[in-house]
C-alpha cells in the first residue's frame, strides 16, 4: 500500500488548465500595471501577489478533486463472529402458561434478548413440532429476525409432536454450511416433549458439522400444565386425549441424556423462571472460534486530504480579495495596529471556521464511502441479491460514526427496492415472488419507524401493499385452477380404472379357444371345435359390449384431450415449456382405443374370438400403463383384481404369439436384436439447469417423504 495516492487521478489533467489561466492573468496584470501607470500609481507588488494567490488557489482546488489521501488502513468488509441457529419449539405443548405468559412466548422473550445483545452474529430462525419450517435464513439482519419471530406459531407447522431432528436435518441440509465448521451453533428452546428415539441421529449429525449445542428447557417438570386451545367462539378450552385433559411436563430427563451424549452441548433447566439467553450464550461462547478476515474480503481506507486543500483554496481566494495591504515596510514597528473594520472580521471569522472544518474532517477519519458506493453500484447493475447484503454491511462499517435515522431509512428503502428489484424476476413464481414483496414491505416498514417523515418509505408502502394483492390474487386463482385440474384428472382416473374393470371382466366373459401349435408341455394341441349353435348370439352381445367400451374410451380420450389443452394454456400463461404431461397417456389411449374397435370387429365371429381377445388383452394392458402414469403415489400398490395370476398358460402363449406377429411385422427383416443396434441412440437435451431442478425437487421429496414418517411415529401431536 502506498502512504499517498490520488484516488481520482484522472482529475490531475485539469491541471493543464493552469498554464492558460497563468497568461490570463499575467496579460490582465500588465494592462492595469499600464493604465495605473498612467494615473501614477506605480506600487504594482500587491496586485503581483494577488495573482499568484489567486493561481495557486486554483491549483490547490484541482488537487482537491483528484482526492488526495494519506494514512491508509485496511478494513475488513466480512464480520468475525459465528453463525446462530435458534431452533424453537413451537408444539401445541408450547402454549402452556407454567412459564409466563407461556412456554413459546418466554422463549420468543428470549431470543429478542439475545438478538439485542448481538452485534457480529449471523442468526437465523428454525421452527419445529412434528415438522420443520426455515422462518429466517441466516442474516445481519435482525430487526427482520424479530418480525419472523412474532410470525412463530403452532399453525405454521404441517403437523403437531415434537421432532428435534428433523429441525436439525433442516438446519444442516439448508442453512448451515461444512465450510464454517466449529463457527457454527444451535439454540434450542423447547419443553422437550415427545423427541422420540432419534437422539442419536441428532448427536450423529452434530459431530459431523462439528457445530455447538445450547439447550434451554422451559415448562414445569414436576406438576406440569395443561394446554389452552382458543375454540371457533373465541373461548378457551383446554386440550383433550381419549377424554382426559392433557398435561405436558417439561422432559428434564431427556434433554439432559442428549446434552450429555454430545461433548459439544450445554444444558440450560430454565423452568417456569426469567432467563437470560444473551448471558447464557455468551458465556458458552466465550472460548469459541470465530470466522477470520480473508485479504479478498477487504479494503483500503485512506483519510481525505481534498477537505483541508478545498479549505486552504478558499482561504486564499478570499485573502486576495481583501484590501490589507501585502507587502508590509520594513523594518515593522511594534505593536503594529490593524485597522479591523467589520469586512475584515467577517472574512477572519469565515477563514477561523472554514479552517476548523477542515482540521476536523482530517481528524475524523470517516468510515470509507466504498461499501455504499459499491451497494449503489450493485443496485444500479440489478443485481439485486448482492446490492442486499452490501446494504446490510453499511450500518456495521459505520460503527464508530454511527448513521443517523435518516440515512438508515434510506439504507431500508434501498433495500425494499432491491427485494422488488428480486421480485420482479420471479413472475413465474408467485409464491416466490410474494415472499420478496413481504420482504420489501417490511423494509420500508422498518424505514418509516426509523424516520416517521421519511417520504420516500411511506410513498412506496401503498404500491408495495397493492402489488401484494395482486400477487395473492395471482396465487388464489392458481390454486383454484390446480384444484380444478385436479379434480379433473380424479374423475379421469376414476373413469379409467372403471373402464379397466369392465374391459377385463368382458374378457372374461369371452370363451376361450385354443389355437392351433403346442401346449405347455410340448404336445401338440387338439383341433378347434366346430362353431357352437348360440355362437351367433353370443357374438352379437360381445361385439355390442365391446362397442360400448370404445365410446366410453373415446368419450375418455376426448376429455383427456381437453384436459390436456386447458394444462397447455396454464402453462404458457406462466411462460413455462408447453409441455403437457398428458402426452404420452394420449398416445397409449389412441392404442387402447384401436384395439378396441378391432375387437369389436373380430368378436363379430366365432373364428375370430382368440384375435378379439388379444386385442381387448392390448387395451387393458395400455389402459393399465394409463393408470400408472397418472398415479399420484408412485409406491401405491396395484388394485387387487386387476391382474388374473391364474391365467392359464394358452393366454400367455397367445399374448406372445400375437406379440411376436406385430414385432416381425414392425421389422420387416432379420431379427429385431440386429435392426435394433442399427438404430442411433438419442442426443441427450438436458441442461445442466434442468439437472439442478431435478435434483432440488427429489431433494424437496425426500425431505416431504422424511417428515411423512416422522410424521407416524409421532404419538402425541401436542
Amino acid at each position: 500500500m502506498s502512504p499517498f495516492v490520488f484516488q481520482n487521478p484522472n482529475m490531475l489533467w485539469l491541471l493543464l488548465l493552469v498554464v492558460p489561466l497563468g497568461w490570463l492573468f499575467r496579460r490582465a496584470r500588465r494592462c492595469r500595471d499600464a493604465v495605473y501607470a498612467q494615473l501614477g500609481d506605480g506600487d504594482n507588488g500587491r496586485r503581483f501577489w494577488k495573482d499568484r494567490m489567486r493561481l495557486l488557489a486554483v491549483v490547490l482546488l484541482l488537487l482537491a478533486l483528484a482526492r488526495p489521501g494519506i494514512n491508509p488502513q485496511r478494513q475488513s468488509v466480512s464480520k468475525s463472529g459465528r453463525d446462530v441457529v435458534f431452533v424453537l419449539d413451537v408444539s401445541q405443548s408450547m402454549l402452556a402458561r407454567d412459564a409466563f405468559p407461556s412456554r413459546l412466548e418466554a422463549a420468543k422473550d428470549g431470543i429478542r434478548d439475545a438478538l439485542d445483545s448481538f452485534q457480529s452474529e449471523r442468526v437465523a430462525l428454525v421452527i419445529y413440532a412434528g415438522s420443520a419450517n426455515i422462518f429466517c435464513p441466516l442474516t445481519y439482519d435482525y430487526e427482520f429476525a424479530r418480525y419472523m419471530l412474532d410470525q412463530a406459531t403452532p399453525r405454521a407447522v404441517d403437523f403437531g409432536g415434537t421432532t428435534l431432528l428433523s429441525a436439525t436435518e433442516k438446519c444442516f441440509d439448508t442453512i448451515l454450511s461444512e465450510e464454517r465448521k466449529e463457527m457454527q451453533d444451535l439454540v434450542v428452546l423447547t419443553d422437550g416433549e415427545e423427541h422420540g428415539q432419534q437422539n442419536e441421529k441428532v448427536v450423529e449429525l452434530l459431530t459431523q458439522r462439528e457445530s455447538g449445542l445450547v439447550m434451554i428447557g422451559i415448562g414445569d417438570a414436576n406438576s406440569g400444565a395443561r394446554i389452552p386451545i382458543e375454540s371457533d367462539d373465541g373461548s378457551t378450552v383446554y386440550l383433550e386425549n381419549d377424554g382426559q385433559i392433557v398435561t405436558t411436563k417439561l422432559n428434564d430427563s431427556g434433554l439432559r441424556e442428549l446434552t450429555q451424549m454430545y461433548d459439544g452441548a450445554s444444558y440450560v433447566a430454565a423452568g417456569t423462571a426469567a432467563f437470560d439467553l444473551a448471558g447464557v450464550y455468551r458465556k458458552y461462547a466465550q472460548a469459541k472460534p470465530v470466522a477470520g478476515t480473508n485479504d479478498s474480503d477487504s479494503y483500503v481506507v485512506y483519510s481525505e486530504l481534498g477537505i483541508l486543500l478545498i479549505a486552504i483554496g478558499l482561504v486564499m481566494l478570499l485573502l486576495a480579495e481583501t484590501k490589507l495591504p501585502f507587502v508590509l515596510p520594513l523594518p515593522l514597528p511594534l505593536p503594529l495596529p490593524l485597522p479591523l473594520s467589520k469586512r475584515s472580521v467577517r472574512i477572519a471569522s469565515f477563514v477561523l471556521i472554514t479552517m476548523l472544518i477542515g482540521g476536523w474532517a482530517l481528524a475524523e477519519n470517516p468510515a470509507d464511502d466504498a461499501v455504499i458506493a459499491d451497494a449503489i453500484k450493485l443496485h444500479t447493475q440489478k443485481r439485486f441479491a448482492e446490492a442486499i447484503e452490501a446494504y446490510e454491511l453499511v450500518e456495521s462499517n459505520f460503527s464508530d460514526a454511527p448513521l443517523s435515522p435518516v440515512q438508515m431509512a434510506t439504507v431500508r428503502v434501498n433495500q425494499g427496492l432491491c427485494y422488488l428489484g428480486l421480485a420482479a424476476e420471479q413472475k413465474a413464481e408467485p409464491r416466490v415472488e410474494l415472499s420478496f414483496v413481504q420482504n420489501a414491505q417490511t423494509c420500508f416498514l422498518q424505514a418509516c419507524r426509523l424516520s416517521p417523515g421519511f417520504d420516500q418509505a411511506s410513498q412506496r408502502l401503498d404500491p408495495t401493499v397493492r402489488l401484494m394483492t395482486e400477487i395473492r390474487q395471482r396465487i388464489e386463482i392458481e390454486n383454484e385452477r390446480d384444484q380444478a385440474l385436479q379434480q379433473q384428472l380424479q374423475e379421469l382416473v376414476d373413469a379409467l380404472q372403471e373402464l379397466h374393470q369392465d374391459q377385463i371382466a368382458l374378457r372374461a366373459a369371452v370363451p376361450q379357444r385354443q389355437p392351433k401349435g403346442r401346449s405347455r408341455q410340448g404336445q401338440p394341441r387338439p383341433e378347434p371345435k366346430q362353431e357352437p349353435d348360440s355362437t351367433a348370439d353370443d357374438s352379437k352381445v360381445y361385439s355390442q359390449q365391446q362397442r360400448a367400451l370404445h365410446r366410453r374410451a373415446e368419450a375418455i380420450e376426448e376429455t383427456m384431450k381437453a384436459l390436456d389443452q386447458q394444462i397447455l394454456q396454464a402453462d404458457s400463461a406462466q411462460d413455462n415449456a408447453a409441455v403437457s404431461f398428458l402426452n404420452e397417456p394420449l398416445t397409449l389411449m389412441r392404442q387402447a382405443v384401436d384395439a378396441q374397435n378391432m375387437a369389436t370387429e373380430k368378436l363379430q365371429q366365432w373364428s375370430t374370438w382368440p384375435s378379439a381377445r388379444d386385442q381387448q388383452q392390448l387395451a387393458i394392458a395400455r389402459i393399465k400403463e394409463i393408470l400408472d402414469l397418472l398415479a399420484n403415489d408412485s409406491g401405491e400398490s396395484s388394485e387387487d383384481g386387476d391382474w388374473d395370476e391364474d391365467e392359464e398358460y394358452e393366454e400367455w402363449m397367445e399374448a406372445a404369439d400375437s406379440e411376436n406377429a406385430v414385432m416381425s411385422s414392425m421389422q420387416g427383416q432379420g431379427d429385431f436384436a440386429s435392426g435394433a443396434a442399427m438404430q442411433p441412440l438419442p442426443v441427450p437435451n438436458y441442461s445442466v439447469q434442468d439437472i439442478l431442478q431435478q435434483e432440488q425437487g427429489n431433494l424437496q421429496f425426500r425431505q416431504q417423504q422424511r417428515a411423512k414418517g416422522n410424521q407416524g411415529k409421532v404419538e402425541k401431536d401436542w
